[in-house]
């Protein structure tokens, strides 16, 4: 008898009247419906299923930016969950019927603020922050005293200090023109030349930070060169020096610190 087990992997996979795939076929309909509309549309929309025994539920809620007439959010949610299966109360669902089920839409335009970092001209655009992020179980964290014991990757763990100080922030009122919505993202420089470690986190390269702000900050107007300055500068002072250790901002190069690079952020979303 063999004293080591096979590894064996395992993959999920949901039908299409699972809430989760309904819900993501519903999304898909609305963002079709708008491309059809706009081929440049931007579409940013969830939603939520929710069948209980009297009446189900349907609800929408995003950011949708296009040129035309908004398609009809409800007919396409109930023509999608129908064309699913759910045409009947007592599966679920009857989408079909207004009765049983409703539907509850909350989209609106994006925010201009967010819209202007990506109209425009490539030249006059300002810097997205988006992205697809991961982690996993490491040793990168353990050589910085201010995060032993994390085990995360050294990015993700710096990333999350930069927006629990955002949060002690806003919660402490210290700043008081800044708000609760914030994000933050950290890219970390590998040393290429440990290749028998494989490649292993040297610096900081840049920072990129998000921080919804009063329309009125630092008493300057709104989006000016003074006020996006103003609110740079803080945030370095206030948040990156305090929620990053000093040994992975040796060498930083201040101006890879992005702050709102859309121009303004003083509305959630």
């Amino acid at each position: 008898m063999t004293d080591t087990i096979p590894p064996i992997t395992t993959a999920e996979s949901v039908a299409s009247g699972h809430p989760d795939k309904l819900c993501d076929a519903i999304s898909d309909a609305i963002l079709d419906a708008c491309l059809s509309i706009d081929s440049n549309a931007r579409v940013a929309v969830e939603t939520l299923v929710k069948g209980v025994e009297g009446k189900a539920a349907i609800v929408l809620a995003g950011e949708v930016s296009l040129n035309g007439d908004a398609p009809d959010y409800e007919i396409v949610a109930r023509d999608t969950a129908a064309s699913i299966g759910y045409d009947d109360h007592a599966i679920g669902m009857d989408a079909t019927s207004a009765e049983l089920c409703e539907v509850h839409t909350f989209i609106t335009t994006q925010s201009q603020y967010i819209s202007q970092g990506v109209d425009g001209d490539l030249d006059s655009q300002g810097a997205g922050d988006q992205g697809i992020m991961f982690g996993f179980a490491c040793n990168e964290t353990e050589d910085t005293d201010e995060l032993r014991g994390r085990y995360f990757p050294i990015a993700a763990a710096l990333s999350q200090r930069l927006t629990r100080r955002l949060d002690m922030i806003q919660d402490s009122g210290e700043i008081p023109w800044m708000r609760p919505d914030g994000k933050s993202q950290v890219s970390v420089r590998l040393d290429s030349k440990r290749i028998e470690d494989g490649c292993y986190p040297e610096s900081v390269d840049t920072i990129v930070i998000a921080v919804q702000h009063a329309k009125d900050a630092g008493g300057f107007s709104l989006d000016s060169e003074a006020q996006r300055a103003f609110i740079r500068d803080t945030v370095w002072e206030h948040v990156v020096k305090h929620a990053i250790p000093e040994r992975w901002l040796e060498g930083f190069d201040p101006t890879n610190l992005i702050v709102n690079g859309t121009g303004s952020f003083p509305d959630p979303g």
